[in-house]
């Protein structure tokens, strides 16, 4: 079996979780997917690449959900292309200068070659990270694994 999607805590304590995606169906279906573990998870939401920066510098978090395409003009870009809107690498790469980061990020983007990158450039960094494009519609099952 493969590992859930969503950690928990082993002391039973809420899961802190951000969110960042730019399409308010994949933050619904997200938060309709944590169904009955909703009141075992804190979840904060982002759709910029600024509001999870500015998220990440508030708050301290577990696990951290990233998309890499924030703009729906932005689709695909390729790794390093400036897009009309900053994007998840932006975010990956101000984790890499927090001190306390959080401990498991997962990267969902549809975009390939950027969620590799995202992923490549944790890794490096000695930071837990899984790169996993997520089925939105097959969400629910993922998470309850």
């Amino acid at each position: 079996m493969s590992e859930p999607l969503l950690l928990g805590k082993a002391d039973g304590r809420r899961v802190r979780v951000l969110f960042l995606d730019d399409m308010a169906w994949r933050h619904t279906e997200f938060a309709l997917a944590l169904g009955r573990r909703g009141d075992l998870v804190e979840l904060r939401r982002a759709w910029t690449a600024e509001e999870a920066i500015e998220l990440l510098d508030i708050y301290e978090f577990d696990q951290v959900f990233l998309d890499h395409d924030l703009c729906e003009d932005d689709i695909m870009l390729e790794v390093g292309e400036k897009g009309r809107e900053r994007t998840g690498m932006d975010v990956v790469d101000h984790i890499l200068a927090m001190d306390s980061p959080p401990q498991d990020i997962v990267i969902h983007s549809m975009n390939g070659p950027a969620r590799m990158e995202m992923w490549r450039r944790l890794q490096e960094s000695g930071r837990v990270a899984r790169a996993r494009p997520i089925d939105f519609y097959s969400l629910r099952e993922a998470l309850l694994r």
